[in-house]
């Protein structure tokens, strides 16, 4: 009888063990999936914001800029509330925070080769001017041009692309 018994209590001990294994197994996986899933969703998000860094999706709040600065139709509107709703389920408080400053350096910049008449016309296209050395000029370029590189390294960093893509 004893034998019995341990041979049960043997038995009871390996399906337990088993069951706590396939359960401990299904939850890991479980939570890679959900991992990978999120992760992709933030590249995907990361990307569309590199996309849509232009002006015309400017956080700006000064009542004292052009009409022509920020989202100039109720697509351009719809498409800023989007990103911005994906930023704040998706992205890092720190994404958002140099998105919004990009997207206003890049404005700002605009707003200057407009109003500076820093631009020259090729049909209907309106090119940015080349050898330009106005200082007010320089400053709004230089800044755009810091914003993107300080948002392109966060994203590269959040992502984890750096380490994935060594050759």
């Amino acid at each position: 009888m004893e034998q019995l018994i341990g041979v049960v209590i043997g038995g009871v001990i390996a399906l337990g063990g088993g069951a706590l294994t396939a359960w401990l197994t299904a939850k890991h996986q479980k939570n890679a999936t959900r991992s990978k899933d999120l992760w992709d969703r933030r590249a995907v998000l990361y990307l569309d914001l590199l996309v849509h860094l232009g002006g015309h999706l400017s956080f700006a709040t000064d009542e004292l800029v052009p009409a022509y600065y920020g989202p100039r139709t109720p697509e351009q509107a719809q498409l800023r509330r989007e990103l911005a709703a994906r930023i704040d389920l998706f992205g890092s408080s720190k994404v958002r925070a140099l998105w919004e400053s990009a997207t206003e350096a890049a404005a700002d910049f605009h707003v200057c080769v407009v109003e500076g008449g820093f631009f020259r016309r090729d049909g209907n296209d309106m090119l940015e001017a080349v050898n330009v050395t106005d200082p007010d000029y320089l400053r709004f370029q230089e800044v755009k041009n810091r914003t993107e590189r300080e948002l392109v390294k966060q994203l590269r960093h959040e992502v984890d692309v750096d380490d994935h893509l060594k050759a």
